[in-house]
């Protein structure tokens, strides 16, 4: 068998396993999933279902209209992206929307292209209107069946009368695509709070968001082929002499169905809610069209590979800053990734892989021929001998990467008396010379190695979109169900208990969640002291809260027991598993057993600074990435600990200054990460606060003294004793920037 069918058949094997695996082994979204289970009683699967077809659907109209190698790609292409994966794989997703709007508009194609026999033509109609009738019943008219349609029409429009195709349907479509934008104008002009199926909603009121968060759901949801988006759009636009007729047209329309999709987007957006983006098809066949016939071509593409190299750094630095951004794609509110749970640095690899294996594609083809080391030396040596300017540069480009590599490996083996910045800097740019001689001597023999594969490097580079997809299914989506589900906290009981029927109480909690999980009897409680009253009776008893809740409930319970709540399962973000007991062998989970002590520990550096008797700052530890020192730029930890004196005074905040030399770096926050407000301390109480904070790059070297005191709107609480620079701020030392 040849291997390119065979890699296409991997490849078509692989998708459905991709968007199915794994889907049971994990619970519900809490409320999001659940609250949809309950009215579709049908789980995942119909999503999963909705999903393939859609993939179906997308490979018959490429492999029909442009080439089975275009059709393989393009379902690579869809499941290798958050914004399929994450819609198919969960309950609230919008698979079964997209697939809707996809059949519209592949029926759509059918009907604008196919040959008036009879038979077929009468079938494609029928496949049209219901699935006109689906998409407007699953979406609405304005998100649905509107894009493809209007995108058709335009076609329709704009295109020449080549004789081919159907007559009926170059009239038909322009009609029914302005009935249905005037129907769709009307009813954004009644502007109506009632829902609509013109409009697959009501006005919410609010402000629209601005024009470009629809680019940016697109760009984040359909990563990492987002990158290679518009290169592929300007591609399939121009018409090329070695695409077929029906290709070309296909190109079109997809351009206009994806555009006028993002208006339809925009237009919802704007006053209806925000709604996901269904034109995920015509994405997939720009790209599957442009990388099938830039693979086939044996041309360099140096500036569509800078292109795509820049926008694979855009999304990770848009990952990294923004963690919710694949989330966006469902569409769903209250969706934000814990804090806890940071995969950036995974997001940062996938993409590099993804958007190197797509560059190597662009920049090597089987003609290459074998490299030869000395055609380099011997281009040195031309450039050398031309003199004058050339000359010159090459002396500086010798001078710059010797001083590179000269300081660079000063900043490795002595310890220069100079700014941490510049040290760190000097050790980049020891590896740049190596880099470079890696890139000039290397790169030649990696773009010959990948246009070896000749067609087949096709595959190697949608391989590593989809590891970007296996992350999302196998990885980023059951480490979110860790947080976002309360299966592992009813898993932790049934652990924890051996399967005994403890008591179990659901603490501000609908019981729904815990029947789907548990067999155990489920008490609901809504009140603080009846939720401790429940606790404190014989036996082992459980409790499932949130945790928010937590900090309220632990000084109840410690004021009548003087011993933390126990927590016996931390691993979920939202919800917490109480045991009236501590478990042997397994310590308290609680943030607060480690952030509230009875005991004052040894500080690195003492303070002893009293606030109005009623707080004291006993001191402080640092945690100095330099050792003695932070450099500019550079990230530190300190942790702070208070003494409670007296009543603690409620709505206050920690301020910290680090000032000098005109500069200040400001550490005002809420103690403990936020979780553990002033109003919540007790008399007797010692806090650990710890906090990160990081010096900004423009620091100069130097002693910097650190501030701190308690601030509420403009008031401060006064120091009475301790280091007191006049403004009841606290001198609590110096922190040094080298």
């Amino acid at each position: 068998m040849n291997r390119s069918v065979a890699f296409e058949r991997l490849v078509m094997v692989g998708v459905p396993l991709l968007t199915v695996w794994g889907i049971w082994s994990y619970g519900f979204w809490d409320p999001w999933e659940l609250g949809v289970s309950d009215i579709t009683r049908a789980g995942r699967l119909p999503g999963v279902l909705a999903g393939w077809l859609t993939c179906l659907l997308a490979f018959l109209l490429l492999r029909t209209y442009v080439s089975r190698r275009a059709a393989v790609i393009a379902i690579a292409v869809i499941a290798s992206t958050p914004l399929f994966l994450l819609n198919a794989r969960l309950l609230m997703g919008s698979s079964a929307a997209v697939f809707a709007q996809t059949w519209v508009g592949v029926a759509a194609v059918a009907v604008a292209f196919g040959q008036p026999t009879a038979g077929r033509t009468l079938a494609t109609y029928v496949l049209l209107g219901l699935g006109f009738v689906v998409s407007t019943y699953t979406s609405g008219v304005l998100l649905g069946p509107l894009p493809p349609l209007v995108a058709l029409a335009a076609w329709s429009l704009l295109s020449d009368d080549t004789g081919q195709g159907s007559r009926v349907a170059r009239w038909l479509l322009p009609v029914t695509a302005a009935i249905l934008v005037l129907g769709v104008a009307r009813a954004v002009a009644l502007d109506d709070p009632g829902f609509t199926m013109w409009l697959g909603g009501g006005a919410l009121g609010g402000n629209p968001p601005t024009f470009e968060k629809a680019a940016e759901l697109v760009f984040h949801g359909f990563a990492p082929w987002s990158a290679a988006l518009p290169v592929a759009a300007i591609w399939t636009l121009i018409p090329r002499p070695t695409r077929t007729g029906h290709a070309q047209r296909v190109a079109w329309v997809l351009v206009l169905w994806a555009t006028f999709g993002f208006v339809s987007w925009t237009v919802f957006a704007s006053r209806y809610g925000t709604p996901p983006y269904l034109a995920l098809v015509p994405l997939a066949g720009l790209v599957a069209i442009w990388l099938s016939e830039v693979n086939s071509e044996p041309v360099v593409r140096w500036p569509a590979a800078v292109a795509v190299t820049l926008l694979v750094g855009l999304l990770i630095r848009d990952y990294a800053l923004y963690p919710d951004s694949p989330l966006r794609s469902l569409a769903v509110e209250g969706l934000n990734v814990p804090n806890v749970y940071n995969p950036s640095a995974q997001w940062a690899l996938l993409f590099s892989i993804a958007g190197a294996l797509l560059c190597l594609n662009l920049v090597s083809h089987d003609a290459i021929p074998r490299p030869q080391p000395r055609d380099t030396v011997r281009w040195v040596r031309a450039q050398w001998e031309d003199g004058g300017p050339q000359r010159g540069w090459l002396l500086f480009a010798a001078l710059l990467l010797g001083t590179c590599f000269s300081f660079g490996l000063m900043c490795f083996v002595l310890d220069l008396p100079i700014a941490s910045v510049v040290v760190r800097g000097g050790r980049i740019a020891f590896f740049i010379p190596i880099v470079l001689a890696g890139l000039v001597f290397g790169l030649p023999w990696l773009r010959y190695a990948y246009g070896r594969l000749g067609s087949r490097r096709v595959f190697l580079t949608l391989g590593g979109g989809l590891g970007v997809g296996v992350f999302v299914a196998l990885s980023f989506q059951p480490a979110l169900s860790q947080h976002f589900s309360p299966k592992p906290v009813y898993d932790a009981y049934s652990a924890l208990t051996d399967g005994r029927p403890d008591p179990l109480a659901s603490y501000k909690l609908p019981s729904t969640a815990a029947h789907y999980y548990t067999n155990a009897p489920i008490e609901e409680i809504t009140a603080q002291d009846d939720l401790l009253h429940f606790l404190r009776q014989s036996g082992q008893r459980w409790a499932v809260i949130q945790t928010d809740e937590l900090p309220e409930l632990n000084r109840a319970h410690r004021r009548e027991t003087g011993e933390h709540v126990y927590v016996a399962d931390a691993r979920s973000a939202r919800l917490l598993l109480l045991a009236a007991k501590p478990i042997e062998g397994r310590p308290n989970q609680s943030f607060i057993a480690s952030a509230v002590l009875n005991e004052t520990p040894e500080a690195q550096h003492t303070v002893g600074a009293n606030y109005e008797d009623l707080v004291e700052l006993v001191g402080y530890d640092l945690d100095l990435p330099e050792g003695d020192s932070v450099g500019a730029g550079q990230r530190f930890e300190v942790t702070w600990y208070w003494r409670v004196l007296g009543e603690a005074p409620s709505g206050y905040k920690i301020f910290v200054h680090i000032d000098a030399h005109g500069l200040r770096l400001n550490g005002d926050h809420v103690p403990v990460d936020g979780r553990y407000p002033t109003k919540l301390w007790e008399k007797g109480d010692v806090i650990v606060d710890r906090q990160e904070l990081t010096v900004p790059a423009n620091y100069r070297i130097g002693d910097y003294v650190m501030y701190v005191g308690l601030f509420s709107g403009s008031q401060r609480l006064e120091v009475k004793s301790g280091p007191d620079d006049g403004e009841n701020r606290v001198n609590a030392g110096t922190l040094r920037v080298r």
